[in-house]
């Protein structure tokens, strides 16, 4: 059984000393409390079963997820992010399985509010590129899989630093940009994404944010590590909450220069996803996407159909079945569940 390599295990203990720095009392903080009050501990899991045409059925703890945060002064505000996942539990004419799982840092930085509207964060944070890759925990969004246009084309996590405005908080409407000089800090292996970036630059514009609607304009700049591929791309995303339904959109463009051989020299697609809430916590979800791959011949037609049950908004049971055609890379057709849950 293995369960961390040697790199995983330096970078927890790397994040952990972090974190033990970060969370250390302050000189000068109040002697009759203590610095534990400014501390939350939380997390979540993620139980999926998958039937897809081409491969068997299986059985994972997909993610458990532990987030460690403290709020101490406008100084000190770290958090922590470790996350085990793809954990086998069962498959078909396999049986039980418990053999191999894999560890990563998701997030680790600090920070600092350096006006009543403007923060800056330093370390390793999720890439503000799209409102799905902001609210990912599983718990949060509707469906076990994730459309192809919110994650396949840029930078999910960006280590180095960020820079948020608010122009009204009431709204939501903010500016980010942010910067990556170097390597991710323990990143997932390429067998999870297609690419690693040597240096990332971005933006984010947010029109509006709030529990009615969102609107986001993002940009991203990044470089393909040990490669000379570069991608530049601007998408629009939107959410929008309605007493009946719940109506979700992205679409993405992204130019590819590479001297490799490819189709064409961009990616491009979207997705419409609606969520209509039926009786007793239930919710009927569609989705539709299409994407087209700089270096796949064939697009990706993806409609999803399924029931997802919430009785408190911590905890989901999802069913639903994938129809893709075209390109396979991800996302195949068939059935799929999960359990997920904050705690």
């Amino acid at each position: 059984m293995s369960f961390l390599l040697h790199s995983n295990r330096r970078a927890l203990v790397c994040a952990f000393s972090l974190a033990m720095i970060y969370f250390a009392p302050p000189l000068y903080a109040d002697k009759s409390a203590s610095w534990l009050d400014a501390v939350t501990v939380s997390g979540y899991a993620k139980l999926g079963t998958s039937s897809p045409n081409r491969a068997p059925t299986a059985l994972e703890l997909d993610d458990l997820s532990l987030f460690v945060s403290g709020k101490f002064n406008r100084w000190l505000n770290p958090f922590l992010e470790a996350e085990a996942y793809k954990i086998p539990l069962w498959e078909a004419g396999k049986g039980a399985q418990f053999n191999s799982a894999q560890l990563v840092v998701e997030r680790l930085y600090n920070d600092i509010q350096v006006t009543e509207n403007d923060t800056l964060r330093t370390g390793k944070f999720l890439a503000p590129i799209n409102h799905w890759n902001i609210v990912h925990a599983a718990p949060l969004v509707w469906t076990t899989n994730r459309p192809v246009t919110s994650t396949y084309s840029r930078a999910n996590y960006v280590t180095g630093v960020n820079v948020r405005h608010d122009f009204d908080a009431l709204s939501g409407h903010a500016l980010e940009v942010y910067w990556q000089p170097v390597e991710e800090f323990n990143p997932k292996p390429l067998t999870e994404h297609e690419r690693h970036y040597q240096t990332v630059a971005g933006a984010r514009w947010i029109a509006h944010e709030d529990l009615d609607y969102y609107l986001g304009v993002s940009f991203q700049h990044a470089d393909v590590a040990k490669s000379n591929e570069i991608r530049n791309s601007i998408s629009v995303d939107g959410n929008w909450q309605h007493k009946w339904f719940e109506l979700e959109s992205e679409l993405l463009f992204t130019q590819v220069d590479t001297d490799q051989l490819h189709y064409r020299n961009h990616d491009w697609g979207g997705y419409v996803q609606m969520a209509v809430p039926l009786v007793e916590h239930f919710n009927l979800i569609g989705r539709y996407e299409h994407f087209e791959f700089a270096n796949k011949l064939a697009a990706t037609d993806t409609a999803l159909g399924g029931i997802v049950y919430r009785p408190v908004p911590r905890l989901s049971f999802k069913l639903e079945w994938q129809q893709t055609q075209g390109s396979i890379f991800q996302n195949q057709t068939g059935l799929y569940s999960s359990i997920a849950v904050l705690f």
